[in-house]
């Protein structure tokens, strides 16, 4: 079958390797549709580890021949066990983490932070492989008690994007949201406009999305719930208010961007970070009185993926609108340039197989 290989770091190639082989009991093969380009694949492809740096606080070398994707949507075409024959042929969202289900955390509620993940265009908790199995490809494999049924009204590219929503999910149940919280999203890409859907969805009235780049004003612009900032051409604090910001969700995470979120942040606020680099920062305790908090998010829960998939089955959410390119496989090199320029030419890019 062809599919992407990232053979090191910068080395993307479009190779024939073997269709994945079910092993275990709650293995599906599902043909690929649609698979996004999500934002940490560009990091692997750049050689960071973005969920080690996130779940374990450290960076791991990843393996080569990695095949990433863990955005995708796809029909079943292979089972390997009877109790799951009602899924061949079924339109299908895939949960792309499998968490071990024993360890503390998994017992405590915790299992986005699993260190005995195995995750499907991540290379991660698989042994030793040849190839490491994801979505940049005509087949990969899944887990079949952890699949999404996509409703026939909604496509399989906008369904693809259910990945980032669980995780924009999670961000917003690190804090606090309800009506009278106004809410800042540093970062107005992909995910920090899904972070201000589920925000929206809340119910929260007044929603903030920081971002400098006309790409992302323009896609933004389609929502009109959300105010969207140039924070060139006017201080946020000028714009929202300085202590007024009761969520602030920092998709970002540069030494900047924290300070400046510190200082927008109200009484009892929360300041939430998705980016978490290996990076010194500098830090005056002054700006944590009043009961402020700091924190990070990592991944998803289960519940978090099942939330998500409803948001998108019920239009509570719009991911189509985010959608700017759609390229087949065979045009990987374009789809990878638009994303890697800067400024970038592309906001979310999503590989449709049928194509």
């Amino acid at each position: 079958m062809k599919a992407l290989v990232l053979r090191k770091p910068k080395d993307l190639v479009l190779a024939d390797i073997p269709r994945p082989r079910l092993t275990e009991e709650y293995h599906a093969l599902i043909r690929v549709e649609a698979c996004g380009i999500c934002g940490s694949d560009l990091r692997y492809w750049a050689g960071e580890n973005p969920w080690s740096l996130h779940t374990l606080g450290r960076h791991l070398d990843n393996p080569p021949n990695m095949v990433m994707g863990h955005e995708f949507t796809g029909v079943v075409t292979q089972v390997n066990s009877s109790q799951f024959d009602n899924l061949l042929g079924k339109r299908v969202g895939v949960q792309a983490f499998r968490s071990c289900g024993v360890c503390n955390l998994c017992q405590s509620g915790h299992e986005n932070l699993c260190k005995d993940t195995i995750h499907i265009g991540h290379a991660q908790g698989w042994g030793a492989m040849e190839f490491y199995p994801g979505a940049y490809a005509e087949y990969c494999i899944a887990f079949a008690d952890l699949l999404h049924p996509i409703p026939e009204h909604i496509t399989f590219a906008e369904a693809a994007l259910r990945d980032i929503l669980g995780v924009a999910v999670h961000a917003a149940g690190r804090s606090h949201i309800d009506p009278d919280t106004t809410i800042l999203c540093i970062g107005g890409g992909p995910a920090g406009l899904s972070i201000a859907q589920v925000a929206r969805a809340r119910e929260a009235r007044h929603i903030f999305i920081s971002d400098p780049s006309p790409l992302a004003h323009r896609v933004i612009a389609q929502f009109p719930d959300f105010v969207c900032l140039d924070p060139r051409t006017q201080p946020l604090r000028d714009a929202i208010g300085a202590r007024t910001c009761g969520a602030i969700f920092d998709t970002v995470g540069t030494a900047e961007t924290m300070s400046e979120s510190l200082s927008l942040l109200a009484e009892t606020g929360t300041y939430v970070n998705l980016a978490v680099h290996d990076t010194q920062l500098t830090l005056n305790p002054t700006t944590l009185g009043s009961e402020r908090t700091i924190t990070t998010s990592s991944n998803a829960l289960y519940r978090d993926e099942r939330e998500a998939h409803q948001l998108i089955s019920s239009g509570a959410v719009d991911m189509r609108s985010m959608i700017t390119h759609r390229f087949p496989l065979d045009d990987f090199q374009e789809a990878f340039d638009l994303l890697l320029r800067d400024p970038k030419e592309a906001y979310k890019v999503v590989f449709e197989m049928g194509q």
